[in-house]
């Protein structure tokens, strides 16, 4: 396995276009072309992670948080970020970050924020819009089955869990071709109508041009007609923070205690009521103050997130318990998480990759 490999195993799960515009994500340091046998996963990227990857001879850190977020000007030993990237340099080790696109995918931040905290039947609490499309396009009876599995391998027609989604309506088409064209039914220069099925099928934006080409490879038409359908449904694949249940329900201050514990939480920030049954929880992993009104609009008894301003604490108010259980603290449960989707990215591949994960909190705020 390569460089370019883990990227392709990673972005598939958490695609650099879902990230936010100005985020820097994916190969920060390294060659894609090198060799990866142990890869060493983290939340932030420290001297002490880099020390700890070259101790246990990692090829690849991957980390959450980007060691290179803003342009460089220079990388020299006189700036902390810039001696990170010139040791990672020296021995070889590349480095891959997902940022915000692992915020917002399935199973990502959030999603394993609350499956840590016990949640169930967890859902995006704001689910993305707009990232669909609608294609559909007009195929020859007998031709359908072989242009729908073109456009499903390239990633069309997958619904939550379930693939080769797709609608189909009977209908009759007519063309005319000119003496140029070299039709695959009927003959130039006559019109003719033939039996043809509107085969509709859904997938992500950014993958309308490799599914279009596969669609149009597929298709025994010259020229295919075809249609795109920029479509506003709410996502089912990303989204911000998440909302779940506990089953059975808990006073807020006993489930506090286990958040605290869970998430190695040295102090939690709290405002709001103080529920004798907390049942249904918002998270949102990192900085998540702006989702408040969607965790309040969602009928949660408490949300959980990190880096709470004062006045959000206030806007609040009786509405909802608020809990600030840290930056890290609301992050590092995605960890164990990346190191399950690799390795059962490298066993279907059939690859021997070593996966660690740091037990390191690197966190740099302390309590006093």
């Amino acid at each position: 396995m390569i460089v370019a490999d883990v990227e392709q195993i990673m972005e598939q799960w958490a695609p650099r276009w879902i990230a936010w515009e100005k985020d820097n994500v994916g190969l920060q340091v390294g060659n894609r072309k090198a060799r990866v046998r142990k890869i060493h996963i983290c939340l932030d990227v420290t001297e002490e992670i880099i020390d700890e990857a070259r101790r246990a001879k990692a090829d690849m850190i991957i980390s959450h948080h980007p060691l290179i977020f803003r342009p460089l000007t220079s990388v020299t030993t006189a700036d902390p970020g810039g001696t990170m990237i010139l040791r990672l340099a020296e021995y070889g080790i590349a480095l891959y970050s997902a940022h915000t696109n692992l915020d917002f995918t399935r199973e990502g931040v959030s999603m394993s924020l609350g499956r840590t905290l016990g949640l169930k039947n967890i859902k995006f609490l704001a689910p993305l819009r707009g990232l669909m499309t609608k294609i559909a396009v007009f195929v020859p009876s007998g031709s359908v089955g072989p242009v729908m599995e073109a456009m499903t391998q390239a990633g069309a027609g997958i619904i939550g869990n379930y693939s080769h989604c797709s609608f189909q309506i009977n209908g009759r088409g007519t063309f005319l071709g000119s003496e140029l064209s070299n039709p695959t039914i009927g003959t130039a220069g006559v019109l003719e109508t033939a039996e043809e099925v509107r085969l509709e099928m859904i997938c992500p934006r950014f993958r309308v041009s490799s599914i279009v080409e596969a669609m149009k490879s597929a298709h025994p038409y010259d020229e295919v007609a075809y249609d795109l359908y920029p479509l506003d449904n709410e996502s089912t694949e990303f989204g911000m923070g998440a909302i779940g249940e506990l089953d059975p329900p808990q006073s807020l201050s006993r489930w506090l205690k286990t958040v605290r514990s869970t998430l190695r939480a040295e102090t939690l920030r709290v405002s709001g009521p103080n529920p004798s049954q907390v049942r249904r929880v918002a998270v949102c992993g990192g900085s998540g103050s702006d989702l408040l009104q969607a965790a309040v609009d969602g009928a949660a008894d408490v949300f959980v997130t990190a880096d709470v301003r004062y006045h959000t604490f206030h806007d609040a108010g009786n509405q909802i318990a608020l809990v600030d259980a840290g930056h890290w603290e609301t992050e590092h449960p995605v960890l164990p998480v990346i190191a399950s989707k690799l390795e059962q990215a490298c066993s279907e591949r059939k690859e021997r990759v070593v996966i660690t994960v740091t037990n390191r909190k690197t966190s740099p705020i302390q309590v006093h």
